[in-house]
């Protein structure tokens, strides 16, 4: 099956020749795809890849115009196959000129393979960080890897690069397509000034405001409902590609302001009890919790409320698992942050590096399912509390924050994972 959808996919960009933008990652992949499908999608007739289709499987589905896999429904793979070859012997006059692609790996030789199926002419690198350790072996190798999605661009392409991340920043002296750069700390083609929590008129978090830098313009900007820098890069990445092609830096600043961030990435939600909830359960990796454990540190508290912390497991680290689960609980003992709940086996070790260098263990509690930790939370938060939530995929970290949430019946709409292959 495989092999067939590799076949096809192909064979459909053989035939149509679409424009194709990849985007890769250890952090952020998904938000940056759909940040610059908002932002170029006025000016292209284009699709992306539906949901996080993006390994062997997925990338090839987007390319046919999938929206999911067949997953073990024979007769549901029997009309993708059908539908695919159609395309290919009966002109379609709508498939996109441009395809916004998520190329994920997870083993040495994946990107390979993804860009023998199709290779980009502007692609953008988010972040290289330990992730998939468990069969890369090594950040060098992640780096290679990944690399690989713009070392490989043709001299008339472009790739954009996040020149904050020394491991990404290094690739440039590999690229010979024009390189275009973007950040908050360090000097870029595309920046962010002035990055800060923006409040509302009744004092109430609103999201993330900052200055636009590009091209010799400041511009403001407002992502609404969410907090923290890692949403600033996502719309840096997304802002360098869309200035690629052409769009205007204030049409890019005017469009950031009204981007529908995706759920589950540091998405702020009214919690029940008057408290605070940061949703960041997509997923969990060490350098995007310790972004998390940043933000949740600088919250502001009212009416005596606390800062909670609720963690799920890593996954897929290898060796590097219990060294990296203690360093995060050394990370959040520093902090402030007053109670912590972790879920799972591996996190485990990330409530013993909080205690060992001084956490309260009367404020560290171990759960072994979800479940079981939003039942334990429920019953005691208080009014004013802010709480992060954020685990691996596997651990399924969103079914607490839809316990804790003051608004449950909009899970579907606000919360990851509420179709029915994962309910």
């Amino acid at each position: 099956m495989q092999f067939l959808l590799k076949i096809l996919a192909r064979l459909t960009i053989i035939k149509y020749h679409p424009h194709v933008v990849g985007i890769t990652g250890s952090v952020g992949k998904t938000s940056t795809k759909e940040a610059i499908t908002f932002l170029l999608k006025p000016h292209f007739r284009l699709r992306e890849s539906a949901k996080n289709l993006n390994n062997e499987i997925g990338l090839p589905l987007a390319i046919l115009g999938e929206a999911d896999s067949g997953y073990r429904d024979p007769l549901v793979w029997l009309k993708i196959f059908s539908r695919g070859v159609v395309q290919l012997f009966k002109h379609n006059p709508h498939y996109p000129e441009l395809l916004v692609l998520e190329y994920g790996i997870d083993h040495p030789g994946d990107m390979n393979y993804l860009l023998k199926i199709a290779r980009p002419e502007k692609a953008i690198v988010t972040a290289i960080s330990p992730t998939h350790l468990e069969f890369m072996g090594s950040i060098m190798v992640v780096a290679r890897e990944k690399g690989l999605l713009v070392t490989t661009l043709p001299p008339i392409g472009t790739a954009v690069l996040n020149n904050d991340d020394a491991q990404v920043a290094a690739l440039a002296s590999k690229i010979k397509a024009n390189v275009l750069t973007y950040g908050i700390d360090k000097p870029a083609d595309v920046r962010a000034e002035s990055v800060a929590l923006s409040f509302d008129s009744a004092g109430e978090a609103q999201g993330v405001s900052f200055k636009l830098v590009s091209k010799g313009t400041s511009i403001p900007v407002l992502l609404p409902g969410v907090v923290g820098r890692p949403p600033v890069y996502v719309a840096l990445g997304a802002a360098a590609m869309a200035l690629s092609y052409g769009v205007l830096p204030l049409t890019v600043a005017q469009m950031l302001s009204s981007i529908p961030l995706p759920p589950g990435r540091l998405r702020l939600l009214p919690g029940i009890k008057e408290t605070t909830l940061i949703d960041d359960t997509y997923n969990s990796s060490p350098r995007a919790l310790s972004e998390a454990l940043q933000v949740l540190a600088q919250m502001p508290i009212k009416n005596q409320g606390h800062r909670l912390a609720i963690l799920g497991d890593m996954l897929e680290l290898g060796k590097e698992s219990v060294e990296l689960h203690r360093q995060a609980g050394r990370e959040l003992a520093t902090l402030g942050i007053d109670y912590l709940l972790v879920v799972g086996e591996r996190s485990r070790e990330l409530r013993h590096g909080a205690v060992e260098v001084g956490f309260n263990p009367d404020h560290a509690w171990h759960f072994d399912h979800a479940v079981e930790a939003a039942a334990f939370m429920k019953d005691r938060l208080q009014t004013g509390d802010v709480v992060l939530i954020k685990g691996s995929q596997g651990i399924r970290c969103e079914k607490i924050t839809k316990e804790l949430m003051a608004e449950p019946t909009r899970a579907k709409e606000l919360l990851v994972r509420q179709y029915k292959p994962w309910i």
